[in-house]
C-alpha cells in the first residue's frame, strides 16, 4: 500500500515515514496516511453500549466485533475498554468460591476478563492469540478454582503498599536489615531460614507485620502461623499451625501433616513465597 503512494523512498525507514514522522510499523504508517480506517467507530460503539449493557453483554459484544468485523488494532481497543467488561467479575467469583467478600486486584481482574473473552471467542472458533491480545497465564484456571489461593490473595494491594511505606519509615536499623534480607530473598526466589528472637516489646511483631504487608502488596502469598491462638491474633490473617497445616495434636516420629498431593492445600504451599 505504502509503495503505491510514497515517493522517492530510498530505505525501509523512508517507506514508514509519513508527514516527516517515522512510524514503528507499516500498518501505523498506513493509518497515518489515511490508507486504512482506524478503530474509532468500535471504541465509540463500546462506549455507547456501556451506558445500558451489562458487563457480560459487553464481553460478548467485544468478542463478536473481533470475530466478524475488521479491527485494525484489537490490543488498543482492549486496553481502553477491558475495565468496562469486568464489573460483575468480583461478585461472580465470590459466589463461585463461596466467599462472602472477594477483593480482586487490577492484574487478577484483567486475567479474569481475558479468560471470559477467550471462552466467547472459542464459540466462534477464534482465540485471543488470533488478535494479538495478552496471553493467559498457564496456571490461571487452577488458581481461580483454588479457594485457598484466592483467600491468600484477597488483599487490596494499593492500601497495603501505602501501609508498607509507613511501616518502613518507622523501622530501626536492625529491623530494616532483617526486613531487607527476607523481602529480597522472596522477590529473588531465594531460600532463607531466619529466626528472629528478642525480649517482649523489642518489635518482633512489628517487624513481621511489615514483612507480611510488603510481600502481600506485591501479590506474594504469605502463610502466617503461630503456636497458639492468642499469638495468631497479633499478625495479619494469622492462624495456628495446627489449623493451617493439619498437624495432629499428639506428635510422634511416624505422624505427618494431614493433607495430600494434588490438593488445594498442596498447590497453595507450592505457590507460597514466605511462611512466618
Amino acid at each position: 500500500m505504502l509503495l503505491c503512494h510514497q515517493k522517492g523512498c530510498e530505505s525501509f525507514a523512508d517507506i514508514r515515514t509519513v508527514n516527516k514522522i517515522l512510524h514503528n510499523t507499516y500498518r501505523s504508517a498506513c493509518e497515518a496516511a489515511g490508507l486504512l480506517s482506524d478503530d474509532r467507530e468500535w471504541s465509540t460503539v463500546l462506549e455507547e453500549a456501556s451506558v445500558s449493557a451489562t458487563s457480560s453483554q459487553l464481553r460478548s459484544f467485544f468478542a463478536h466485533i473481533l470475530s466478524y468485523c475488521t479491527v485494525t488494532n484489537p490490543l488498543a481497543i482492549w486496553e481502553n475498554h477491558w475495565k468496562l467488561m469486568g464489573d460483575d467479575i468480583p461478585l461472580c467469583a465470590a459466589a463461585n468460591l463461596n466467599m462472602s467478600h472477594l477483593h480482586i486486584n487490577t492484574d487478577d481482574l484483567h486475567n479474569f476478563v481475558l479468560y471470559e473473552v477467550e471462552i466467547l471467542l472459542k464459540q466462534c472458533s477464534k482465540s485471543i492469540s488470533d488478535f494479538t491480545l495478552p496471553s493467559l497465564p498457564a496456571d490461571l484456571l487452577a488458581d481461580l478454582a483454588n479457594r485457598l489461593i484466592m483467600e491468600e490473595r484477597n488483599y487490596d494491594r494499593a492500601a497495603l503498599n501505602a501501609e508498607c511505606l509507613e511501616l518502613e519509615r518507622q523501622m530501626n536499623s536492625k529491623q530494616k536489615q532483617i526486613y531487607d534480607l527476607i523481602t529480597s530473598a522472596s522477590l529473588n526466589e531465594q531460600t532463607e531460614h531466619v529466626i528472629v528472637y528478642g525480649h517482649g516489646g523489642t518489635g518482633k511483631t512489628f517487624l513481621w507485620k511489615a514483612i507480611i504487608t510488603a510481600l502481600r502488596s506485591r501479590g506474594k502469598i504469605v502463610i502466617v502461623v503461630s503456636s497458639s491462638g492468642i499469638a495468631s491474633l497479633l499478625l495479619p490473617s494469622g492462624r495456628t499451625a495446627h489449623s493451617r497445616f493439619k498437624l495432629p495434636l499428639v506428635i510422634t516420629n511416624e505422624l505427618m501433616c494431614n493433607f495430600k498431593k494434588n490438593t488445594q492445600m498442596a498447590t497453595l504451599l507450592q505457590n507460597t513465597d514466605l511462611i512466618v
